[in-house]
């Protein structure tokens, strides 16, 4: 396959280094990810300004890294791959679990399903890495069951990936809607020398009871999730209970 694998965590970050080895053994592989790390970009993109992409040189694998955000990253590799379009965008391996309400934070589920609006199957896949190691086990897990990933994937919506660690291990696969997950927000507050105050928010998950329809229920008993994401958010459920609402009120003022 022709495979454009980009991430939120930079073109260095181990996970992506770790999935583009493993998978130019068997595939073409086209790196292009943010300088920097962009974790918490969510569906970002850059507009009317530029921004750069520089080669980066690879044993294994064609890398470009830009200063664009994740989501920019899938524009950009879908225009450099423009002659040989890739027949899949892989997102990941993010260094943390995007379980239940981080995936609408994560810059690695929005870049996969900016790849989805564009039309091509998309993957997004993250674990909660305890050590640059680990990634070596999820890149085997992932490659391992990625003919199981590409039969449930769609060109009508990506599809989020999380797996275990190999400290707590993977029991086998959850299709499951996304869950709750809840921070206790900190701000660790500075003064610099120019007199003005910094924030840098930090914070550690909150343990919340969550249904055993969720991904959140089920990572946690050690299986790994797969949730399908659509970018449409309209809450669907409520619309006629809104326009209900709306034509009582008419008949309230007659």
């Amino acid at each position: 396959m022709n495979i454009l694998l980009v991430n939120d965590d930079g073109y260095r970050a181990a996970g992506i280094i770790s999935l583009a080895k493993s998978l130019s053994k068997d595939h073409k592989v086209t790196v292009v990810a943010p300088l920097k790390c962009s974790s918490g970009m969510s569906h970002a993109m850059t507009f009317n300004k530029s921004i750069t992409l520089q080669k980066i040189e690879c044993e294994h694998y064609d890398c470009y890294a830009t200063s664009g955000t994740p989501a920019d990253c899938v524009k950009v590799g879908l225009s450099l791959m423009a002659e040989n379009p890739p027949d899949l965008v892989i997102s990941g391996i993010n260094n943390q679990a995007n379980l239940g309400t981080d995936v609408a934070y994560s810059g690695t589920a929005s870049a996969a399903m900016e790849a989805s609006l564009e039309g091509l199957k998309a993957i997004a896949v993250s674990s909660e890495i305890e050590k640059d190691d680990d990634f070596e086990y999820i890149s085997h897990y992932f490659i391992k069951n990625l003919p199981f990933y590409l039969k449930l994937a769609s060109k009508k919506y990506c599809i989020s990936v999380n797996i275990n660690p190999p400290s707590i291990g993977n029991k086998g696969h959850k299709i499951v809607s996304l869950g709750v997950r809840k921070f206790c927000d900190i701000y660790l507050i500075r003064k610099g020398d120019n007199g003005l105050y910094s924030y840098t928010l930090i914070g550690h998950p909150i343990n919340i009871e969550n249904k055993e329809d969720t991904d959140v229920y089920w990572y946690n008993q050690g299986y790994a999730t797969i949730t399908p994401l659509f970018s449409d958010a309209s809450a669907k459920a409520r619309i006629s209970y809104l326009n209900k609402k709306i034509v009582d009120k008419k008949r309230e003022k007659k």
